[in-house]
């Protein structure tokens, strides 16, 4: 057995949520629907959809569906997710990577782990020109896209497809996910996996390190 493939969802673990990015516009309809809501919802501003996906009961495509039409009916522009994306997320740009994603990839590769991005919702989400300029989506060595496939987490076929391309058993990957549903659906096929707190990311890049066996990076403490 090689060394354990590394295996990241994209948006959360890797890319800022747009939970995140809403602190820093205030006064606008996305800081409105979703400051402090989501995984950083508080007793004074709760989510009861976020807890209807994480509980599985609706999609994450769902989810932010009937997001962005609320922020379409606020005085956003575009009634559909990818023009409210768009809002947020144009251009690409470096900070909207977590920096210990990087490190984390960086560090993995040195130390001769595969690496690899598992998620639903790049292509539906992003256009492949923003996809194609995003940084860390080329330096990992697989992208398996639910979008592209035709399968969405936690559909068994997904993870298949990543075992199949990383060539690589389940028992022999790390996966981190923000989404409780889908860690529930790769420990069902024995893949050792790590729940993303978005309110304590830190925890869990330091838990994927120690799986996988890698020394902390600078910002552990």
């Amino acid at each position: 057995m090689g060394a354990p493939a590394l295996v990241l969802d994209f948006g959360g673990p890797v890319l800022l949520t747009p939970f995140e990015l809403v602190a820093g516009q205030p006064g606008t309809p996305a800081h409105d629907l979703l400051h402090e809501r989501g995984p950083l919802a508080t007793p004074a501003h709760p989510d009861p959809s976020w807890r209807d996906l994480q509980d599985g009961r609706i999609s994450e495509r769902a989810y932010w569906a009937d997001r962005s039409r609320e922020w379409h009916a606020a005085g956003g522009h575009g009634p559909d997710i990818r023009a409210m994306i768009a809002h947020l997320y144009e251009p690409p740009r470096p900070e909207l990577i977590r920096p210990r994603a990087r490190r984390l990839v960086r560090d993995a590769r040195a130390a001769g782990h595969p690496t690899a991005i598992l998620t639903n919702d790049l292509g539906a989400f992003h256009s492949q020109e923003w996809v194609d300029r995003i940084e860390i989506v080329g330096d990992v060595d697989v992208v398996v896209d639910g979008s592209i496939e035709g399968h969405l987490k936690p559909h068994p076929r997904l993870y298949e497809l990543l075992s199949e391309r990383l060539r690589v058993d389940f028992a022999d990957m790390v996966f981190l996910d923000d989404q409780l549903t889908n860690i529930r659906g790769a420990q069902a096929l024995g893949i050792p996996s790590v729940w993303f707190d978005v309110a304590a990311p830190d925890d869990a890049f330091g838990q994927v390190r120690d799986l996988l066996g890698l020394a902390g990076d600078e910002s552990d403490g």
